[in-house]
């Protein structure tokens, strides 16, 4: 039965421009700014997880002022060839419209995401700029909201996999997607992500990673030194991690090839050339590597940056020590002069550590770290990328030497990963950072058009069925993906393309300090190039080159605008400028709908009737993406009923403003999912508002709708059909409020894990929250996990509020960012709520606290930090 939810608020409201529509007693606003994608047109999958930073949710406006308004803003996208536009879209700073920010993503889903976050390129390579538009999409879709306080990752699959760690990550990628997304304008994308293995659950010694030296890039773009160097001590811990895989006598890190992410390659054939071991072969053996190796480089030279930030003398040279003994051990031991290469070594039964003899494409990676920069090491490392024999190939670059005897151009077994010889975008972000420092290092004879070749190459292969496409491998020769599974693949976040057409071809060089370079690769016969928008130190940069100024209407040569404000002109392609001091954001507001781990869990959600295909937890899981495969939503398809109703209970009562619905729309692609006829909204007192005129929500798209303030324990979206044809969808259903600042920290909000951890609800004896809501069903393995505890760095008192139902002392250990701080005792209190205290340090920023283990006789209300 439909759950029938009676009494009405009327409201009509106009959509699309950030309108507040005025109702009796509360307004709704729908604050997306997108226009409604045209009938007819044909939609790429395109997912978003964004948050409204750009509405106009507290402006009320008349019609006459939405007529002027849209005059104007058409008339400066009628003459977006010469002039600045002095306001992007409602944001705080300011920016240019020279380009068009309509046509390029006008197939795709999510375009609230893409406008707000993303610079727009103009580019005489077609192929190139659709392949861009794209993978911020496939970003998109691989972007998670995890839990309020964490915050954002980064999934490496659409759907989570059996052996990725919390919340779904696998760190193997962590490094290119901090590339990817340090260029998004909301920096908690990339912010986030970092500090979940800085100071969070993720496991940072899954994979072999550049996690550090991508943090530090990630500061050089948002230009946020305290947040970078505040990880100092966090990112020391995480390098001494890997202590017990160094060989001092090598000087050199070792790893199975299995977890620097490349199972099936050299090392396992050598190590098992007969094929009677599949473990030792798919694994492969301790082998010193360039890959990893260069990682470690480059990781302890972002540690030796984040201590000199802070004038930790003694620690920056610690560890450009480190970074340059473990260079030069890669140099004595991994080159080969007679290769001309860098090569890997497996380490067991090997005493004279004897190099293989194949040449794989790990041995590029090392340039792209500034390892390698000079004529003896670089020029051999360019010549074999445009071998025939060597790695080039159509869709290449090759995992291995095409001359190589275990060189493989298809796959021998039906599974999935091999990495001797198909050509994999996880390697091919890798190689083309490389080509771009040996092309800038000036000790080569590479030039822009080989670039511009492989950049090429790498768009071609991102292909399927004539549109866009990222998976896994790629055949090296042949126009096919080798590893793409149905509902599994799709859009794998594994590599980089955007930061590659961003920093390689177009040449935008982060810098330390309050200055930007640019610097493109681009070939001799571009008349043309710009890139809108950039996010940059807090400011958006807007970079042009026209070579007889017809195509931007500002004069032959380079344009560089800041805010608007042009502050370089020349006849050049390459300059570097200043930039003004860094404007920082601040505190990003939670979803606190999100919910990582599924049906059981706070908050929960059920629904009235759902498709057997989809699943209601869907709506709240932190992932937003529109495909019908692969597919992420809940859908009433086949629902009897005239409306069905989403409910969102929390564990305990919530004040909050908006619902946030992602709407899933499928009518344009042959299916029957619509938009909704009408929403209402209803709280623990009964209706909050309803949203009468539905034809302006986006399909496809985030549509927030605002009202007064309530306060409840749950959220029931009721959504009523068009027809009788046609059903509703919602991909997510988000519930944004402002973050928790303290002091009070309630345990039911924490991230709770363990065989039998749970909320209860203690309304006899626990007065903190108005229902009584606990934790309980402790035992050794339960974890109560604190995030975003924000401090200043100076040691606090925690004072935690515990009853203890036995007869024993009960200890609960207190971690800090994952170290063990101190351990509380618990005493029996006879089931009433005491304090226990204890004195910890938190890092400056975002903290993470764990209260670890306990007995099913406590029961947790809260802490608090002073």
């Amino acid at each position: 039965m439909t759950r029938v939810l009676s009494s009405r608020t009327p409201l009509s409201a106009k959509h699309g421009e950030g309108i507040e529509a005025a109702s009796s007693p509360q307004p709704v606003v729908f604050t997306t700014q997108v226009k409604k994608r045209p009938r007819g047109s044909y939609p790429l999958p395109c997912p978003l997880p964004g948050i409204d930073h750009f509405s106009f949710v507290n402006m009320v406006v008349l019609l006459p002022t939405l007529v002027t308004l849209s005059v104007l803003v058409c008339t400066a996208l009628a003459r977006r060839h010469s002039s600045p536009l002095l306001s992007e879209r409602g944001a705080d700073i300011k920016g240019t419209l020279f380009l068009d920010h309509d046509s390029p993503i006008a197939g795709l889903f999510g375009r609230t995401f893409l406008q707000e976050n993303i610079p727009f390129i103009d580019i005489p390579d077609q192929l190139i700029q659709d392949v861009y538009y794209y993978r911020w999409t496939s970003l998109q879709r691989n972007l998670r909201y995890v839990t309020a306080g964490t915050g954002y990752m980064c999934t490496e699959f659409v759907h989570p996999v059996g052996y990725a760690k919390a919340f779904g990550t696998i760190d193997a990628a962590a490094g290119h997607q901090i590339d990817e997304a340090r260029w998004l304008r909301d920096t908690n994308y990339a912010g986030d992500y970092i500090q979940l293995y800085t100071r969070g659950p993720a496991d940072p010694l899954q994979y072999t990673q550049w996690i550090l030296d991508a943090a530090s890039r990630h500061a050089m773009v948002t230009g946020d030194d305290e947040f970078f160097s505040a990880q100092l001590d966090d990112m020391i811990r995480l390098w001494h991690q890997w202590d017990p895989f160094f060989d001092s006598d090598a000087g050199l890190y070792y790893y199975q090839p299995v977890w620097d992410a490349q199972e099936l390659s050299l090392p396992g054939f050598i190590a098992d050339p007969d094929g009677k071991d599949w473990d030792l072969r798919l694994n492969g053996p301790d082998t010193f590597r360039p890959s990893h190796n260069a990682y470690m480089v480059a990781n302890a030279r972002a540690i030796a940056r984040a201590a000199s930030l802070v004038h930790g003398d003694e620690t920056t040279s610690e560890f450009t020590k480190l970074a340059d003994d473990l260079e030069s051990a890669m140099y004595d031991r991994l080159w080969d002069p007679d290769k001309e290469f860098f090569m890997d070594i497996i380490r067991p039964g090997n005493p004279n550590l004897t190099r293989l003899t194949g040449r794989e494409q790990v041995g590029l990676f090392p340039y792209r770290f500034g390892i390698g920069l000079n004529e003896t090491y670089a020029q051999p490392a360019l010549d074999s990328l445009f071998d025939p024999m060597g790695f080039f190939a159509e869709f290449g670059p090759t995992t291995l030497e095409i001359r190589d005897p275990w060189f493989t151009a298809e796959k021998p077994e039906d599974y999935c990963c091999w990495w001797n010889g198909m050509s994999w975008p996880y390697s091919t972000g890798h190689t083309l950072k490389s080509l771009a420092e040996i092309y800038r290092s000036g000790v080569t004879n590479a030039t822009a058009e080989q670039y511009h070749q492989y950049l090429q190459i790498y768009a071609r292969t991102l292909q399927k069925n004539g549109e866009p496409y990222v998976a896994e491998s790629h055949y090296p020769f042949d126009d096919a993906w080798s590893a793409d599974s149905y509902n599994h693949s799709e859009h794998y976040d594994h590599s980089t393309f955007n930061d590659d057409v961003i920093t390689g071809l177009l040449g935008i060089i982060a810098q330390p300090a309050d200055t930007i370079l640019i610097s493109p690769i681009i070939p001799s016969d571009w008349e043309y190039f710009g890139i809108e928008n950039l996010p940059y130190h807090g400011h958006l940069v807007t970079v042009l080159y026209d070579k007889d100024g017809a195509r931007y209407n500002m004069g032959s040569g380079l344009h560089i605008f800041i805010n608007s404000e042009k502050v370089y002109s020349g006849k050049g392609r390459s300059a570097m400028t200043k930039i003004p001091s860094p404007v920082l954001s601040g505190e990003a507001p939670i979803n606190i709908a999100a919910n990582p781990d599924g049906a059981g869990h706070y908050p929960t959600i059920e629904a009235t009737f759902t498709y057997w295909a989809d699943y209601s937890y869907k709506a709240i899981d932190g992932v937003v993406y529109y495909d019908h495969v692969p597919d992420n939503r809940w859908t009433n398809y086949e629902s009897p009923n005239q409306n069905d109703t989403l409910t969102v209970r929390f564990a305990r009562p919530r004040t909050i403003s908006s619902v946030t619905l992602a709407l899933y729309v499928d009518i344009e692609r042959d299916g029957s999912i619509h938009l909704p006829g009408k929403i209402e909204i209803y709280g623990s007192s009964g209706l909050i508002t309803t949203v009468e005129d539905t034809e302006n929500l986006l399909p496809n798209d985030k549509n927030k709708i605002s009202f007064d303030e309530v306060e409840t324990e749950f959220v029931a979206v009721n959504l009523y059909r068009r027809s009788t044809e046609a059903y509703v969808g919602v991909c997510e259903l988000e519930i944004w409020t402002p973050p928790v600042s303290g002091p009070t920290y309630f345990a039911v909000d924490a991230y709770l894990s363990g065989t039998n951890t749970r909320v209860l609800f203690d309304q006899s004896s626990s007065t903190a929250t108005a229902n009584g809501a606990v934790v309980g069903g402790l035992e050794s393995d339960s974890n109560v996990a604190f995030s975003g505890i924000k401090s200043d760095g100076r040691p606090h008192q925690l004072a935690l509020s515990y009853a203890n139902l036995g007869d024993d002392v009960v200890g609960i250990d207190v971690e800090v960012n994952q170290v063990k701080k101190t351990t509380l005792n618990l005493s029996p209190s006879r089931g009433e709520y005491v304090l226990v205290t204890a004195t910890v340090s938190l890092a400056v920023g975002k903290n993470f606290i764990n209260l670890r283990g306990g007995s099913e006789d406590i029961r947790l209300e809260m802490i608090e930090i002073t």
